[in-house]
Order: C-alpha cells, then sequence, then structure tokens
C-alpha cells in the first residue's frame, strides 16, 4: 500500500513490452507514472495507470540489487530498462515526460535511491533534491 507522504521521485513513463523472445520492445500506448517511495525501510518501484490511477506494478528493490538505466538501442524514442542483478528480469519503460532535458537527472536520482542503504552512512536524499516532480 503506497503511503500518503509526497514520492521520493516520479515520472511519467509507459511501459514496453518485449515481442516474444525477440530483443524487441514495443511501447504500450496508456499513460503511466513511475515513482519511488520508502516503506517500513524498503524502497518500493511503482507503476500507475494515469487514466485509471491503479497501481499495476510494485516492486521491493534492495539497495544495490536494480540499476535504471537507458537503452541506447532505442533509437526511436525514450526507453529505460530497470534491470535487476540478482535475476535476469528486465522491465522496461518509455520516458513520457515532455521535457527530455531531465532524462538524465531522472536516472541519476532513481539509481542513488535504488543505492540507498547498500553502504554504511548512506545520504539521505530527503535533504536534497529528489522530491522531483517533473
Amino acid at each position: 500500500m503506497a503511503s500518503s507522504r509526497a514520492p521520493l521521485l516520479q515520472f511519467k513513463a509507459g511501459r514496453c513490452f518485449r515481442e516474444g523472445d525477440t530483443n524487441t520492445v514495443q511501447p504500450d500506448p496508456t499513460k503511466g507514472l513511475v515513482y519511488m517511495e520508502e516503506e517500513d525501510g524498503l524502497m518500493h518501484f511503482y507503476w500507475k495507470n494515469r487514466t485509471t490511477n491503479t497501481v499495476d506494478d510494485d516492486l521491493i528493490l534492495f539497495p544495490g540489487d536494480a540499476e535504471l538505466k537507458s537503452v541506447p538501442e532505442c533509437t526511436t524514442g525514450r526507453v529505460v530498462m530497470l534491470r535487476f542483478k540478482s535475476s535476469s528480469q528486465k522491465l522496461f519503460f518509455w520516458l513520457q515526460e515532455v521535457n527530455t532535458d531531465r532524462d538524465h537527472i531522472i536516472l541519476q536520482q532513481a539509481n542513488a535511491l535504488i543505492s540507498q542503504g547498500e553502504e554504511d552512512g548512506a545520504g539521505n536524499f530527503e535533504d536534497e533534491d529528489v522530491n522531483m516532480e517533473l
């Protein structure tokens, strides 16, 4: 269950799905929102349908176990991949933000949140510019 506080990070993004067993992904036209919240000491990665307002994905990310990175092979859009290090699971999203200037900041901040707690004394991001809503 998502908390009532503001998410640590959120950005508009749709999902992409793999075509069968190929390395090609197709974007789902559904308007979506990715957001991250810390709940009971665990980092949650949510994907919500912006039309129906329902949360379709709620993933728990353990410190350092995942990485959000751009997919440079995609030349027709702004696709990012959430790759898990402990398994072969990969989830694909296409950025739906109008402004492309902050794409790299989204990736940096998402990865900083995923890494939070990986080392002793990891930074507290509440004082930094992580409460970003694009």
